[in-house]
């Protein structure tokens, strides 16, 4: 059977996806009177298309049968399909504001977003060679994803009925600026996308200041926060983006703020012998990784940075266009 039925009117279909993080979880929920709601589309591969295909085949229907889909957040591997599924069927696609603006003007945001990281890789101390290498990844990510028109935005407070039942949204950045997670109370049923997983810790992605906006978002400052308010959230079962379901999601936050807490304390005892770029601190606490790793590792050593700068623990000063961090004081 190529889908998992989770509750009622509610099943999981797992999609295959070409990168490192494995397959990416998509959820369908039947609407009683007739069509489906997905949650996240899946990238734009041929692969992932047959899966989808199959699993809504084995559940009786077809891709035309879509009738709304659901951007949990602005990832191709979340995202890739949603564009040509709307053109199938005609299905209306939901995302949060922040998302929304990158999904619908994704030739221009790219544009931008390449700008972007290539001037934070030089202040990152990122050689040029593997600047070269990062951008050319980075740039392979657009043929995962086309345009998606938003028909309707999702943001904290909202609710949104689905498959009979009545879904409160939850905005909870961090991983992503505009990440999105439904809660189903009287089920008891979270659907975590990336802010949850199970196995693996959710990587805090820096990203652009968002459109109008000079400043932008510290990833792991906001991430923290968003895991605090998870904490406060009453479900029995949470449904992630990738792997298995998380039964316990206080102790799981309980065990990634420890994650994150240690992590932070790496990079203070990497910095102890000195000041030092985020790419060589990447180096330190991230030794052997491929190109594609090694971008979320600057991002993730930046967020753990900016968030001891939040606290007064580290300092940066720019030198010869390179930020160098250093121990407060």
């Amino acid at each position: 059977m190529s889908f998992k039925n989770l509750g009622p009117n509610l099943f999981q279909i797992m999609i295959p996806t070409p990168f490192p993080v494995g397959p990416v979880n998509v959820y369908v929920i039947e609407d009683p009177g007739g069509g489906l709601c997905l949650i996240d589309a899946g990238p734009r591969t041929g692969p992932a298309l047959a899966a989808l295909e199959q699993g809504i085949a084995d559940l009786g229907y077809r891709l035309s049968d879509v009738t709304r889909i659901v951007v949990t957040h602005g990832h191709v591997d979340h995202y890739g399909l949603a564009g040509d599924i709307a053109q199938v069927s005609g299905a209306k696609v939901f995302a949060h504001p922040h998302t929304a603006s990158s999904l619908e003007e994704q030739s221009s945001e790219r544009d931008r977003r390449h700008e972007y990281y290539k001037q934070r890789l030089v202040e990152a101390g990122v050689p040029v060679d593997v600047q070269f290498q990062l951008a050319h990844i980075l740039g392979g990510l657009r043929q995962y994803g086309s345009d998606v028109s938003i028909a309707t935005t999702l943001d904290e407070g909202d609710e949104v009925d689905i498959g009979g039942s009545t879904w409160q949204v939850y905005h909870m950045p961090g991983h992503s600026n505009g990440l999105i997670c439904l809660l189903q109370p009287d089920l008891g049923l979270f659907l975590s996308s990336d802010h949850l997983l199970r196995d693996i810790s959710s990587n805090p992605f820096f990203e652009p200041p968002l459109p109008g906006q000079t400043q932008r978002r510290r990833a792991l400052v906001d991430y923290i926060a968003s895991l605090d308010r998870t904490s406060a959230l009453e479900f029995s079962v949470a449904w992630p983006g990738h792997g298995e379901p998380i039964y316990d999601h206080r102790t799981l936050i309980r065990d990634r703020l420890a994650h994150h807490r240690l992590r932070a304390k790496s990079i203070l005892g990497a910095l102890a012998n000195g000041p030092n770029t985020v790419y060589d601190l990447s180096l330190i606490i991230f030794p052997d990784l491929n190109p594609m790793d090694r971008f979320l590792s600057i991002s993730e050593v930046l967020a753990h940075l900016e968030w001891l700068e939040d606290q007064g623990a580290v300092e940066a000063e720019r030198e010869d266009g390179r930020m160098l961090w250093r121990v407060a004081g």
